[in-house]
This record gives C-alpha cells, structure tokens and sequence, in this order.
C-alpha cells in the first residue's frame, strides 16, 4: 500500500514531465487532470453524503487515514485542523507587536478564560499610554478576533 507522500512523489514526477511540454500539449493535460479531479470530487461528495447517512463514525474513521485526509483535504470536503487557540491568539499578537514596539510598547498574553476571552497586559510606553484604550480596541482585540473568532471578549489587565 502507498503512503500519501509516495503518491505525491509520483504526481510530482509527472507534473514536471508535463512542464516542459509545449503549450497545447501541456494545456490538454492539465484539462484532462482538471476534468479527472472534478469527477472525483463529485464521486467523493456523493460518498461523504451516503456514508454520513449510514454511519458518522465509519467516516470519521475513514479520514483518520493520511491518504483519505489528504485527498479529502485536497479536495476541500475536510478543514484542515485549527492550530491550538494558545497558538492562534500569540500569532495574533506577534501580528500587532512591530506597531507597539515602534512606540517602545508591547503586549503579553496573561490567560485565556474559555470559551470566549482573553486578558492580555499591555507593557512598556504602552501600559500608561492615553491612546492604550483605542490601542486594545482597534489593534489588538480586531487582530485576536480576526485569528480566534471564538474570543469575544479581550481584557487588558495591569
């Protein structure tokens, strides 16, 4: 049985076969591999939805499978899995960091309280700053709830 990156391996020896083909010929390939792909989107499509009828659990089974998830996934018929919210909100802050840096500030995550808020310190020229309100509110609580829909709620704490 191939593994996923076998196979990918293989496509991606014959993608490069294909790119130094000329024009017409390349472009009947890729037509064909388009038509291919939306067949087998199709097929996929009707499967998931007889499968999810029958039995949730044999398909959640299924996809535990790295070449089902990676065809599936391909295909768009999965997400791709959410980086953890920990993850998700500090790249989120490292978003905003360089525009409070530049005013010699800066901010921490101090704790995620679930399902929905965030307290977060805002430190350096930051932390006393008049404008640290409108800081919390159009910078780093719009960029958090753009990475984390989740959190509706981000608190500055001291």
């Amino acid at each position: 049985m191939a593994t996923l990156e076998e196979l990918v391996q293989e496509i991606s020896r014959f993608e490069a076969i294909i790119s130094e083909w000329d024009e017409s010929k390349r472009g009947v390939a890729i037509g064909l591999k388009r038509a291919i792909e939306e067949l087998h989107k199709e097929v996929l499509t009707r499967l998931i939805k007889s499968i999810k009828q029958e039995s949730m659990p044999a398909l959640r089974n299924a996809v535990k499978d790295e070449v089902v998830y990676g065809v599936l996934l391909y295909h768009e018929l999965v997400k791709p899995p959410k980086p953890p919210l920990t993850k998700r909100i500090q790249q989120a802050l490292d978003e905003v960091r360089p525009s409070l840096k530049s005013h010699n500030g800066d901010v921490e995550l101090v704790t995620i309280k679930e399902p929905d808020t965030v307290e977060v310190k805002l430190i350096g020229a930051c932390g006393n700053c008049p404008a640290s309100t409108l800081t919390l509110s159009q910078g780093i609580e719009q960029t958090i709830k753009m990475y984390c829909p989740e959190i509706t709620n981000v608190v500055a704490v001291k």
